[in-house]
């Protein structure tokens, strides 16, 4: 029986079709799935960001100071995604003496991973403060990185740098930049050959009547000091352990070596009477 309308007292009727029913359907689901996806995104990209972060994530150095690092950083408790700024919280972080390098990084929509690179001591020292003395360690760029004996670990392998002339000593106090090059040389040797590092004892810094400086060595375990000019690197420290082993075997003792002209030379020690 067909459908159709039928006017005048009586009601009409219609028989709706199937497929105009699922059209309905359909469209009232995408409504709702709208609705839905519009408040996750509304949730999403509008409102977690400017809320509490809800993990930081620190790492690189163990044991470094976390609220330290956070207060540095400018995160606290109501810090968001959004009002954490990484290019600032790096520079402060840089300014922290054992930080050679910092990375900020922003984790959508409410995370932030702080990675720090520690600076690596390339000789060790010690200074005097009122009437104490005090080992301070420095590294590659001429940093003193860590002083007093807190928290003090000395690395046998590096040698003890003498002649310094430092006063008002702090942790983040960078060298005279004329010593810079020479503790750059240090870092070198102790990533690239620690043990002809670890041969020297102590190097002792002479300062020139006309610039510059020249070092003087002291072999580990043996009686010699070798005397060189500002540029120690790992030819150098071959030749004078090859010197030191030939020079060994002569009947006299030996005083000093000299490499600061290029060739090596060398003196005996003084025979002593009584």
């Amino acid at each position: 029986m067909s459908s159709g309308y039928i006017y005048g007292d009586e009601a009409f009727n219609v028989k709706t079709s199937p497929r105009l029913w699922g059209d309905k359907k359909l469209k009232r689901l995408l409504a709702v799935l709208a609705v839905v996806l519009g408040a996750e995104l509304v949730w999403l990209f509008g409102i977690s960001p400017c809320m509490p972060l809800s993990r930081v994530e620190i790492s690189g150095i163990p044991g470094i100071d976390r609220g330290a690092v956070l207060a540095l950083a400018g995160i606290g408790s109501h810090s968001s995604y959004m009002t954490v700024n990484a290019p600032a919280a790096e520079r402060a972080l840089r300014e922290l003496p054992v930080v050679r390098a910092a990375r900020v990084v922003k984790l959508f929509p409410n995370r932030v991973r702080i990675i720090l690179e520690k600076r690596r001591a390339a000789a060790m020292t010690f200074v005097e403060a009122g009437e104490r003395i005090f080992p301070a360690l420095i590294d590659g760029d001429g940093m003193i990185i860590s002083l007093g004996r807190e928290g003090f670990q000395r690395d046998e392998r590096l040698p003890v740098i003498s002649g310094l002339a430092l006063e008002g000593v702090s942790p983040g106090m960078r060298l005279p930049r004329i010593y810079g090059p020479l503790f750059s040389r240090l870092e070198t040797l102790a990533r690239d050959a620690p043990e002809l590092l670890s041969t020297i004892s102590e190097i002792n810094i002479k300062q020139k009547n006309y610039g510059g400086f020249d070092l003087t060595l002291f072999p580990a375990h043996r009686g010699i000091r070798v005397k060189i000019n500002e540029d120690i690197n790992e030819e150098t420290l071959r030749y004078m352990l090859l010197m030191l082993d030939v020079l060994s075997a002569s009947p006299r003792p030996v005083e000093e070596l000299d490499f600061r002209t290029g060739t090596a030379s060398y003196r005996m020690k003084e025979a002593r009477s009584g």
